[in-house]
């Protein structure tokens, strides 16, 4: 019930209240995260494609990421949201009465030079020997000085020396003798000391889609992908697509997708509201379990958290407006649990709920029986998903990736499923729609993509395992398949 973020794209936006008209991007983003965003700083246009309210949920869940937004700063030709936790390259366009047309967020490496850059740590801290005042307190408080000596020991033992480091917009390679590893998150504190550090290896690159598919295949557990063009006869990749999979939150879908039908309909508006109460509250990912009781959202706002956040107090606060016997059919899973029902189902100290649930799996009405009850039994403590071991993996949202495709199919033109592409890279296509959902031993990522020649592809890969999920090996897979299609 996490959501997965490769990079936030955010088609447009705007800022908060100064009576004049900014005169930069730069003052125009410093304005926006000001907030809270004002129609006015939007250009028709874009206010049509994203709501006030969708761009402040996606502004939000930068926030809830990185911190408190700090500065804007232009680097030579970068313009870098600094936050308390990260930065942030922002893209920006404004029209001649400085409405934003259009922006664009990506991660961050700075591309300074010199004495204290980025580049002389990195290659400091990888030549050696090593040197503890490299780091910020903060960060060896989280990695301890024996742990980052070993890890970095361990690095040299496999890859070799260190050869170059080559400094981009949004990463850093390092380039050892026997390999490559990229520098995706790295920050330093005002004395020029490591506050964030996160390597990963490059991402693979497949020849074909059977070569996507033997890779994937070949990873432990339980694996399915799918990958279909719209309107083709026969998918173009399909591995065991015909057993559900725990999906964790891409079950989402099945909720936008009850509500849509609703507002066309006419049984519901975008614009109605909801309020919050004490008995809605579910746990994070999202922020909307923190906000104050009484607090209203429209229903655009919500399902622009649910989907763009993943916030699960948003979901259930849908749920509970739509119903859950569209849901249930829609989805193909009956019943349906609530994520607070499921957290509670998860809660060590509500043992007897969960062997009831259990105990009652072919049978409907005990098992919404249960249900019942944990939608008003204690929630489990954050500390309780620490290793994932013990949590109950059947207590999930089940589905095949051709549900899940037909479900995206069927809200992709929604402004919601694209502010957040995933792991898809948006300058590669048209239009990108994406949801994904993770938890211990669960992941799954579905996005329809158009690419620049039109055809239009819905690609659901899911993955589960007793074991922890190695969540980047199986990220690196799925972008090398995306980069496939053209």
């Amino acid at each position: 019930m996490r959501p997965l973020t490769a990079a936030l794209i955010v088609l447009s936006a705007t800022l908060p209240a100064q009576a004049q008209t900014p005169s930069s991007p730069a003052a125009a983003v410093t304005r926006l995260f000001s907030g809270p965003v004002q129609p006015a700083w939007l250009a028709p246009s874009f206010l049509a494609a994203l709501p006030t309210e969708a761009l402040q949920a996606a502004l939000d869940g930068l926030t809830a990421q990185l911190g408190a937004f700090v500065r804007t700063e232009a680097r030579g030709e970068l313009l870098v949201a600094v936050f308390e936790r990260g930065e942030l390259n922002v893209l920006a366009a404004l029209d001649d009465q400085g409405r934003f047309t259009g922006l664009r967020f990506t991660p961050l490496v700075a591309t300074a030079t010199g004495a204290g850059s980025p580049r002389e740590v990195l290659t400091r801290i990888f030549s050696g020997p090593f040197d503890a005042s490299l780091f910020a307190p903060s960060f060896l408080a989280a990695v301890p000085e024996a742990q980052l000596r070993a890890l970095l020991a361990d690095v040299t033992a496999q890859f070799g020396a260190l050869k170059d480091v080559q400094i981009g917009a949004q990463i850093a390679a390092l380039i050892f003798e026997r390999g490559q590893l990229n520098v995706t998150q790295f920050s330093l504190d005002d004395q020029g000391r490591v506050t964030g550090l996160l390597l990963t290896p490059p991402p693979p690159v497949f020849a074909s889609l059977d070569e996507a598919r033997a890779a994937f295949a070949a990873l432990p557990g339980q694996v399915s992908l799918l990958v279909q063009e719209v309107g083709a006869p026969t998918p173009a990749v399909a591995l065991n697509v015909t057993r559900p999979l725990a999906v964790g939150s891409t079950f989402k879908l099945a909720i936008l997708a009850e509500l849509q039908s609703q507002v066309n309909a006419g049984r519901r508006q975008w614009t109605d509201e909801v309020t919050l109460t004490d008995a809605d509250r579910s746990l994070p990912s999202g922020t909307l379990q923190d906000a104050l009781t009484g607090s209203r959202y429209t229903l655009r706002d919500l399902a622009a958290r649910m989907i763009a956040q993943s916030d699960n107090t948003a979901t259930d606060l849908l749920l509970g407006v739509v119903g859950r016997a569209g849901v249930e059919a829609r989805f193909g899973q009956r019943p349906f649990p609530s994520t607070r029902e499921a957290f509670a189902l998860k809660n060590p100290a509500n043992a007897a709920l969960l062997a009831g649930y259990r105990a009652a799996v072919l049978n409907v009405p005990a098992r919404r029986a249960v249900l019942d009850r944990a939608r008003v039994a204690p929630l489990p403590a954050a500390a309780d998903f620490a290793g994932g071991g013990t949590l109950a993996r059947d207590v999930e949202w089940f589905a095949t990736p051709a549900t899940l495709c037909r479900l995206m199919a069927g809200v992709a033109a929604l402004k919601e499923t694209q502010l957040n592409p995933g792991v898809a890279d948006p300058a590669r296509f048209r239009s990108v729609s994406y949801k994904g959902g993770s938890e211990p031993g669960v992941l799954n990522l579905t996005t329809q993509v158009t690419t620049l020649t039109g055809r239009t592809y819905c690609v659901s890969a899911t993955w589960n395992a007793p074991d922890t999920l190695n969540e980047d090996t199986f990220i690196g897979l799925y972008g090398a398949t995306l980069n496939l299609l053209k």
